[in-house]
């Protein structure tokens, strides 16, 4: 009878196999740039090049918080859903996240929008009229949202809608927040309010000292469209609606009691002497020093993280209503701004898009470190694996052609090698998991493990092993002491991996063994339980033959 049909294992070997190429050459599968010619194996960024950014969390949060964040982050890393990328938790305070790029400009763009909190908020007076979680949705309309040049400038215009709360809180907050006034013409006109908006506002004491505090008061005043200041901007208003403290040092008069131990950071102006930053450290603060680096740039506006400043208008305060019973709801807002150049523009409006839209971070980056991959070295790295793995199919063959010296028992245990490969690789393919150095370290093991282990199947059935066995022992219980054998060997082989994949995730440095372990035990059990068990009715089937 066919041995195909005769033996249950053989028949299970064939269907798995043929499951698994499926899988790995499905031609109906859309195939990506990523993955091998004419098949579904995708590689990892190791082969590919890319970058891998490590994220450490300023606080733990989690798991709700977690998916949140990981959410927020595939929107700001992929806005187009055309990205090649990945992100896996590891622990409560770190992300990994891969992606497919490694052009520095989009590498820093990407790392960027990573690293802001994306914390939107419009306050005046010294209060919160609403954030960013009350924007509903960004209108994309023609003529509404964009770039448009203007004179010498480009100016960006970004409309959206507010929520039924921002929209409410928005009218009462600047309802009547203009002043009627009437000009020496005998003109009336109205002095309004201005709105400031804070991009990820600083959590900080900030302590600036007098000469910056007076040059930063001239520069907001005098204004800058680059920066989105208009002319006549005060820098007590801005003071006040960044709701931190704003401390002015003054050497004769510094007192460190006056410094809100509730708040952990102090953000101080380069010229702050040392043995004042020294004393703030001494006390438990964390202190930062930022320096000018845009010398029209007012330090203050940096310090807090402020974007823009709007004049409001006599129509948006309702100044033609007497009560705020009358007063008009506006759900439809703008923010705008004006850049030097069209691609300054475009980038504005982009990154504030998509921070808008993503949303804000459960809790800011702590840090950032970064890896990158050139693709030239991923292909390096790939030709050198495949050399290694030719090195190593070459070396086994020797090894069995010198121990057997039988053709009829080398090619089984070759030819098995080469099917346990395709089934593993079947497996990362159906779980859309690419192979990385990690990866192809575990089929390395598993292939090793199982050409190991069919030698021991080969020495049980011939009777070869160091101890004696009675040449009237059935073949048949041979090869269930071979297959007790190889089955301790899956076991031990999982309780070793095991702790692994269990705490590989959780702790970060070892997250890269994660794809290793997981290889290594789908390897051993596909070995233990498919394989291995028709590699040794194939042996038994020769051996009975010869």
């Amino acid at each position: 009878m066919n041995p195909l049909i005769k033996y249950w294992q053989i028949t299970l070997l064939v269907i798995v196999l043929l499951i698994a190429l499926f899988l790995i050459f499905n031609p109906f599968t859309q195939k990506d740039t990523n993955n091998i010619d004419f098949t579904n194996i995708k590689l990892g960024l190791d082969f590919k090049g890319g970058t891998i950014f490590t994220i450490e969390l300023q606080d733990a949060i989690d798991e709700d918080s977690m998916k949140k964040l990981i959410s927020t982050l595939s929107l700001r890393i992929d806005p187009t859903g055309l990205q090649d990328y990945t992100i896996r938790q590891v622990g409560s305070k770190y992300v990994v996240v891969e992606v497919a790029e490694t052009n520095e400009s989009k590498v820093a763009e990407i790392e960027n929008r990573i690293r802001q909190q994306g914390k939107f908020e419009a306050n005046l007076n010294g209060e919160v009229v609403f954030t960013g979680d009350n924007i509903k949705k960004i209108m994309r309309t023609a003529g509404a949202y964009g770039v448009y040049e203007s004179g010498k400038q480009f100016e960006w215009s970004l409309p959206f809608i507010l929520d039924e709360a921002g929209a409410k809180s928005f009218m009462e907050k600047t309802f009547h927040q203009c002043t009627l006034t009437t000009g020496t013409t005998g003109t009336a006109t109205y002095d309004c309010e201005k709105t400031i908006f804070f991009l990820d506002k600083q959590n900080a004491i900030i302590l600036i000292d007098s000469d910056q505090y007076f040059f930063d008061e001239e520069l907001l005043f005098n204004g800058n469209s680059s920066l989105n200041i208009p002319v006549n901007s005060q820098i007590d208003e801005v003071i006040q609606d960044a709701m931190v403290p704003v401390i002015i040092y003054d050497k004769n008069s510094f007192d460190l009691s006056k410094f809100d131990t509730n708040y952990k950071k102090v953000i101080v102006s380069k010229n702050i002497p040392q043995n004042v930053i020294d004393d703030l450290n001494t006390e438990g603060f964390e202190v930062s020093v930022y320096a000018n680096v845009n010398a029209n740039e007012p330090w203050i506006w940096k310090a807090l993280n402020a974007k823009q400043i709007i004049n409001l208008t006599e129509g948006i305060t309702n100044e033609d209503v007497a009560t705020i019973d009358e007063a008009k709801i506006f759900y439809e807002l703008r923010i705008s701004g004006q850049s030097s150049t069209a691609k300054e523009a475009y980038d504005e409006l982009n990154n504030l898009t998509i921070l808008i839209e993503s949303g804000s971070l459960p809790t800011p980056v702590k840090s950032i470190s970064k890896e990158v991959i050139s693709p030239s070295l991923g292909e390096n790295f790939l030709s050198t694996v495949i050399i290694m793995g030719l090195i190593a199919l070459i070396t086994v063959s020797i090894v069995l052609v010198l121990r057997y010296k039988q053709p009829i028992l080398i090619f089984p245990i070759i030819i098995f090698g080469m099917i346990e490969l395709l089934l593993n690789i079947g497996f990362l393919t159906f779980t859309n998991r690419p192979i990385d150095l990690a990866s192809f370290a575990g089929l390395i093991i598993a292939i090793g493990t199982g050409v190991d282990s069919e030698i021991v199947i080969t020495d049980e059935l011939l009777s070869k092993s160091s101890r004696s066995i009675s040449s009237n022992e059935s073949i048949i219980n041979r090869a269930k002491r071979a297959i007790f054998i190889i089955t301790i060997s899956a076991l031990t082989m999982i309780a070793v991996m095991g702790p692994i994949v269990i705490f590989a995730r959780t702790y970060p440095g070892i997250e890269k063994l994660y794809g290793f372990a997981v290889v290594a035990i789908v390897g051993a059990l596909l070995g233990a339980y498919i394989t291995r068990p028709a590699f040794t009715k194939v042996v038994e089937h020769l051996f009975k033959k010869k």
